[in-house]
């Protein structure tokens, strides 16, 4: 809507008053108003509440539905195309810091307010940054670049092994694995993320393999549990890569506390992740993606049919925890433009829905479950009182359309409108 600047909020009161208002708990409560004070939200009523709308500049949604910020639970600002990802370890940190930056404006602009990102060198400075409110973008969580063994998850054979040792992400042995916890530590890192598993020897394709139900583990357990040990002892949490029966048990032997993927398994690890309350984080969008960018990006045949088993895998496995009682949270592992972009977020909602979550519980994963695993739910991931008022509008009724995602109507940030609503809003 042209008339109402891209600031508005940053201090003054607002009301918003939609159709429909999705909480992020679960709760759907029809023809409501929120009021925001500066960055929070102060009540929620009737759209009809006089007494809500004093002083304040009302914003009037019509039959919008209202809901917290998306929350993308995993990915990756690799700063270099996503078809061409290796050249990270040889592109210069300056030039992959500006183009990530780029790509957490887009992801704010799709309405993603939060994100973890699970292995990058530039997410700590990129957090830090947006902190310091310099460039636009999520509420980061960052892990800084990955951490692996020798021959490990993200040791790609195609680099020199000389040129890997200079990258910062090698750790073998209990001694350097606790180093390396507190070398990221310095560097900035809000989480730990480390590589439990690995294609199997001879698979092309090391970080996910080519064969869900046949991987390696990419640590000891005593590596694992030197890594829990210390991220724990300084606050930290543990997210683990972790596909494949074995690689899972390992993963949670060595106290890892979230999840990432978690695929090719069987019952009674999806019994123990459901019993022990373990995140598992979904990253359905990532194989999805690959699958589909094949034959555009000239995928050779293996990858391909690599993709297409751990589609079927995760699409599987999915809706078997969720039968189950797996917790699980939303991300997309996406790794930016041109084949996964980083404003893909709603797909990943779309897939949970399509492999048997409901819409609603979708929300529900995409935004509070979010929020959980980045501990920081205690001031975004739903729409209440005294929250921040991270919030998104959708021009119509996500529960029976859940693609309204890709075109959120209206952004906000922080009680910040970062994207105007559209013509059919109106301004009073």
């Amino acid at each position: 809507m042209s008339q109402l600047p891209p600031e508005t909020g940053a201090g003054q009161n607002l009301v918003l008053l939609a159709g429909q208002l999705l909480d992020g708990n679960g709760g759907a409560t029809t023809d409501v108003a929120v009021r925001i004070e500066g960055e929070r939200i102060t009540a929620i009523g009737a759209r009809g509440d006089d007494a809500l709308t004093a002083d304040a500049t009302v914003i009037d949604l019509g039959g919008s539905t209202l809901m917290p910020g998306m929350i993308d639970a995993h990915m990756h600002f690799f700063g270099v195309p996503s078809d061409a990802s290796n050249t990270m370890r040889f592109e210069t940190l300056p030039y992959r810091a500006f183009r990530a930056a780029g790509e957490a404006k887009r992801m704010l602009d799709a309405g993603i307010t939060s994100a973890r990102c699970l292995g990058s060198a530039v997410g700590p400075d990129m957090r830090r940054v947006m902190r310091e409110g310099l460039i636009p973008g999520p509420r980061l969580e960052v892990s800084g670049d990955f951490i692996c063994s020798t021959a490990g998850t993200w040791d790609h054979f195609n680099v020199p092994m000389e040129w890997v040792a200079k990258q910062g992400i090698i750790a073998d042995g209990p001694d350097e694995c606790r180093k390396m916890v507190r070398t990221r530590i310095r560097q900035g890192a809000t989480v730990i993320k480390i590589g439990v598993s690995k294609g199997a020897l001879g698979h092309r394709f090391r970080p996910w393999g080519e064969d869900p139900y046949n991987e390696a583990p990419g640590f000891s357990l005593a590596e694992i549990r030197a890594v829990t040990d210390e991220a724990h002892l300084n606050g930290l949490e543990v997210s683990a890569h972790c596909i494949g029966e074995p690689q899972v048990q390992l993963a949670l032997d060595g106290g890892v506390d979230i999840i990432e993927h978690g695929f090719g398994i069987t019952d009674a690890t999806r019994d123990r992740l459901a019993a022990e309350g373990k995140w598992v984080v979904t990253t359905l969008s990532h194989p999805y993606l690959h699958h589909a960018a094949a034959d555009e990006f000239g995928y050779p045949a293996w990858k391909k049919e690599a993709f297409a088993k751990h589609v079927d895998a995760i699409s599987s496995d999915f809706a078997k925890g969720l039968e189950a009682g797996v917790r699980y949270a939303l991300g997309s592992d996406n790794i930016g433009w041109p084949t996964h972009p980083q404003g893909a977020m709603a797909l990943e909602f779309e897939l949970a829905e399509r492999w048997g979550m409901s819409a609603g519980d979708a929300v529900v994963a995409g935004t509070r479950s979010g929020a959980q695993v980045m501990r920081t739910d205690h001031l975004v991931g739903t729409v209440e009182v005294g929250k921040l008022a991270d919030i998104i509008a959708l021009d119509g009724d996500l529960l029976r359309d859940i693609t309204l995602l890709r075109t959120p109507q209206m952004v906000m940030q922080g009680g910040e409108v970062v994207v105007a609503p559209t013509e059919s809003a109106s301004l009073r």
